[in-house]
């Protein structure tokens, strides 16, 4: 009888281990999946929030005329993270957005006055009509941006839901 009592006592303690182990592992496995789950809404934060600072530094470049030399790498990556980390929605408006801002940037250094010597500018009539055109594309561009910002939006969203 006791040696019954001892092997059911030392069966239901293996199966209390057991049970505990395997408790113990689907926790740590859901904690690792939150864990990374947030990692990566931490990277998509700073991803997308570095895209609308390059973006905006975009728009400042152009209308100061200066060059795009010192962003062209920070951009080349940037977007190689984007096509890879971004949702289908997020890049797609992404690349209708980089369409406006270099139709705009286009009509905007061609309706910038001329430098000539001596600090001064020169203003043609061409350069009025390629002006206006890019002040009438501009309230375009700001709400493709508005809208691509959006999109960033619903997509680091969905990670709090999951």
């Amino acid at each position: 009888m006791e040696l019954s009592q001892a092997i059911i006592s030392g069966a239901f303690g293996i199966g209390v281990a057991i049970v505990t182990w395997l408790l113990a592992g689907l926790r740590e496995l859901g904690v690792s999946k939150r864990e990374a789950r947030k990692q990566k809404q931490e990277k998509l934060e700073s991803l997308y929030a570095k895209t609308i600072s390059q973006l905006e530094m975009l728009i400042r470049l152009t209308e100061s005329r200066d060059s795009y030399d010192q962003i062209k790498r920070e951009l080349s990556d940037n977007n190689g993270m984007l096509r890879l980390l971004a949702s289908a929605e997020v890049n797609s408006q992404l690349e209708k957005t980089s369409v406006l801002i270099y139709r705009w940037s286009t009509l905007y250094r061609k309706g910038a006055p001329k430098k000539t010597g001596g600090g001064m500018a020169m203003i043609t009539s061409e350069d009025s009509k390629y002006s206006q055109e890019a002040k009438d594309l501009y309230p375009e561009v700001n709400k493709a941006i508005v809208e691509l910002i959006d999109l960033m939006k619903i997509h680091i969203a969905e990670f709090d839901k999951a």
